[in-house]
């Protein structure tokens, strides 16, 4: 059974469909990526899946569960919190809050959620994950004390330590320098080495060709074209992809 499917997808913004019915599906331990254009509504769908914006109609549906149809509505409050726990999401702009170290950035959500009502617990699960992105020596580190990609790795931290079902990444390297990038797209291939389920918005095509199962290539909205990196960078069908790609190859 699919850990994700997301059935016609639709939003707009004013009378400005971004999304115009987007399908598919993801099995659990699978990373996605999706590229495109800037504008093409990646970053929309992200965000819908998400629940940061309310899509206009279709479903989305996690391990079984109907998390949204959008002919019935959806409910906001506590419902909404309790969807937005299937996904962890990982911003550009690495969102951590000034005011705590780097260690109280990756337990808060934990703390408030009451998923371990042993603060010590929390506190070892949070120095774990850290440790896992290379950063056990930054624990009481603030984050203007780090550098980008030592944020970004936190962030991820953070979002893992909800156990979400699905992380998701938007354009994870967009605000690191060249440098930095490296550190983080070598902590994502370990999660997807791993099998964390993961959907990837990237512009990053070559790091989106080794590291994932599925690729989508979305233009104005739609999905022009899905499947396997062979097939979608290598070989595409689409004369748009073609078109896309011919940017990045050459």
């Amino acid at each position: 059974m699919a850990i994700l499917e997301v059935n016609n997808l639709r939003k707009k913004f004013d009378n400005t469909e971004i999304l115009k019915g987007i399908s598919f599906n993801m099995e659990k331990g699978q990373t996605l990526s999706i590229i495109g254009s800037s504008g093409s509504g990646k970053t929309t769908l992200l965000r819908c899946l998400n629940f940061l914006e309310t899509p206009d109609a279709g479903t989305i549906t996690v391990n079984g569960n109907l998390l949204f149809d959008g002919a019935v509505g959806h409910k906001k409050g506590e419902d909404l919190r309790e969807k937005r726990l299937h996904f962890g999401m990982v911003f550009q702009q690495f969102n951590l809050f000034p005011q705590y170290t780097a260690l109280e950035n990756v337990i808060l959500a934990p703390k408030l959620e009451g998923k371990d009502k042993d603060i010590e617990q929390i506190r070892e699960n949070g120095k774990i994950l850290l440790d896992k992105m290379g950063l056990s020596d930054r624990l009481n580190n603030y984050p203007h004390q780090l550098s980008g990609g030592q944020q970004q790795r936190v962030a991820i931290a953070r979002a893992l330590a909800l156990q979400p079902d699905i992380l998701c990444f938007d354009e994870p390297t967009s605000a690191l320098d060249p440098e930095l990038t490296g550190e983080v797209l070598k902590v994502i291939r370990e999660l997807a080495d791993n099998h964390t389920t993961m959907i990837i918005v990237t512009h990053e095509i070559g790091f989106a060709k080794d590291v994932s199962d599925e690729i989508i290539f979305m233009d104005g909205g739609v999905i022009a074209e899905q499947g396997t990196p062979a097939q979608v960078i290598d070989n595409p069908a689409n004369e748009r992809t073609r078109q896309f790609l011919s940017n990045y190859n050459g």
